[in-house]
């Protein structure tokens, strides 16, 4: 049975104006299913950069990524957007909510494209809110919450797909 994260000679480069940024330089990984991860560095040594290569956000230079055998790197546009709709809930580090919309709408943005009424996706964004200790929240736009509640409603927006995979960047922040 294959690993559940799997990369190999990963290479991610960015060019800067003249200079090279090479962010990732032959990174090899093994991760098996059920575990938890982190991965530390200081500021500057690829962490982002390794997170949104494997959630599929970002294509590496060079090297390999396989999450549950299925290879990243082959993958067109639509393949990946499937992915990530499947197999990958992100906590971004700063947080990615959508401002005009209200909490419970931020949780439940990635399942207006999936099936399903519209009814069964608020259950879902309620009772993740209600887990997450942000029920009596769930009307309130990101400005009007703290920091802390912010990340929350980011979580329970990673958790809304029911993912095999959650990639949380500096999840501590808050």
């Amino acid at each position: 049975m294959p690993a559940f994260i799997e990369v190999r000679d990963l290479r991610k480069t960015y060019v800067m104006g003249r200079e090279k940024v090479h962010a990732l330089a032959g990174v090899d990984l093994t991760m098996e299913s059920g575990g938890f991860s982190a991965i530390i560095g200081p500021s500057g040594s690829g962490k982002s950069t390794l997170l949104y290569l494997v959630g599929g956000l970002d294509r590496p230079s060079s090297g390999s990524i396989s999450v549950e055998g299925q290879e990243l790197d082959h993958m067109d546009e639509n393949r990946l957007a499937l992915y990530r709709q499947k197999t990958v809930g992100f906590v971004f580090q700063s947080f990615n909510l959508i401002s005009s919309m209200t909490a419970l709408e931020n949780v439940i943005f990635p399942l207006r494209f999936q099936p399903g009424s519209a009814r069964k996706r608020r259950e879902r964004g309620l009772a993740l809110l209600k887990q997450v200790g942000l029920a009596d929240r769930a009307h309130h736009k990101p400005t009007e919450l703290s920091g802390g509640q912010q990340q929350r409603v980011a979580i329970a927006r990673a958790l809304v797909n029911d993912p095999h995979l959650i990639l949380a960047d500096e999840p501590t922040g808050n």
